[in-house]
């Protein structure tokens, strides 16, 4: 066997270990020489001469689909196309790192997976933490892989069952409050709101004592079950449409009611409705005011938002209004009756 070959010599991985520095070092504003490459398969145990890495450079293009490219005037190389541009590389942590389902702690370890995805050189630029209001200080680290159970199932045309709690005060402090039995569920989605992650599922409704489609927050499900063997139900019900409108996603977590409403609005707020609802139709009513028609799931988070903005916001008795104004206006009067007697 002659001297550089062989698995010894390290011949057996050079263009594995020559592709894995062209992605990391080899970029259009730093591209490398190919003494640079014979330098570094070096250092690496692996002997190469500058016939032998020009023809390895040609394999890794043609065979490989790495696309090296030669830049006449530097005499050096580059790749072209990366697997991850670096402004693809910013966007996925930046995902990471504003979500407040991710812990701190996990979002870190998953932002130091994906600087190895691209360039030294854009690593170093993902070397920043996002303070996102409301993370998630502590969490069961299984709840974000036990999710994948949860594409599983779907997969699968399967159900799964999994406990479910809410926060509640006692004792001078949050606690976790959990449903009287396990939720066994048909999952069709999972969804990301405003940081949050939510699984939508078929399953029974207690109030309304029907089976309906509702959104659970992940990060308060635990023991999530591995697909069972009962196939999923609400298949011909299922509307992906039903996820990917822009609507107050906040106001599904309470299972109200659905409805089309007509809102009249002072022009100032217009950012906070398209926030809210998306891009929608604005007409305008009068010159400081424009109408909007959305859909929304009546609420008590409903109309504490609508009463965050006072007077600026109207809701208007078109349609289904006028029993929503009664219903809110009944809202308003109970959170009234705290502070009778008060001037």
């Amino acid at each position: 066997m002659a001297e550089g070959q062989g698995r010894s010599s390290g011949q057996g991985v050079k263009l594995l270990v020559l592709r894995d520095y062209m992605i990391t070092h080899a970029t259009r504003e730093h591209p490398v020489k190919a003494k640079d490459a014979i330098g570094f398969l070096k250092l690496n145990g692996i002997n190469a001469t500058l016939k032998t890495i020009y023809n390895d450079f040609l394999i890794l293009k043609y065979d490989f689909k790495c696309d090296i490219e030669y830049l006449p005037k530097e005499k050096a190389y580059y790749v072209k196309n990366p697997p991850f541009e670096p402004y693809q590389l910013r966007l996925m942590v930046d995902g990471i790192q504003s979500s407040k389902f991710i812990t701190q702690t996990e979002a870190e370890k998953i932002t130091n997976k994906i600087k190895g995805l691209g360039d030294i050189y854009t690593a170093s630029e993902l070397n920043r933490t996002s303070i996102v209001a409301d993370r998630i200080s502590s969490m069961n680290s299984s709840v974000v892989k036990d999710a994948d159970k949860i594409h599983k199932a779907i997969a699968e045309n399967r159900k799964i069952m999994f406990k479910y709690f809410h926060y509640v005060f006692c004792k001078s402090k949050l606690v976790k409050e959990y449903s009287k039995e396990p939720y066994v569920v048909s999952p069709f989605a999972c969804y990301w709101n405003k940081g949050n992650y939510y699984l939508y599922a078929y399953t029974w409704d207690n109030r309304k004592k029907e089976k309906i489609f509702r959104f659970f927050r992940i990060d308060r499900m635990e023991g999530i079950s591995d697909p069972l063997l009962e196939e999923r139900e609400g298949k011909e019900l299922f509307k992906p449409s039903a996820i990917k409108r822009p609507e107050a996603k906040v106001f599904d977590m309470y299972g109200g009611k659905k409805v089309k409403l007509v809102l009249r609005c002072q022009n100032r707020i217009a950012e906070y409705i398209e926030e809210q609802f998306g891009k929608k139709i604005m007409a305008t009513d009068g010159e400081n005011h424009f109408r909007v028609s959305v859909n929304v799931e009546v609420s008590p988070p409903f109309f504490a938002w609508i009463a965050t903005f006072g007077k600026s916001i109207e809701i208007m008795s078109d349609g289904d209004g006028e029993k929503v104004i009664k219903e809110y206006k009944k809202f308003l009067n109970t959170a009234l009756e705290n502070y009778k007697g008060e001037e």
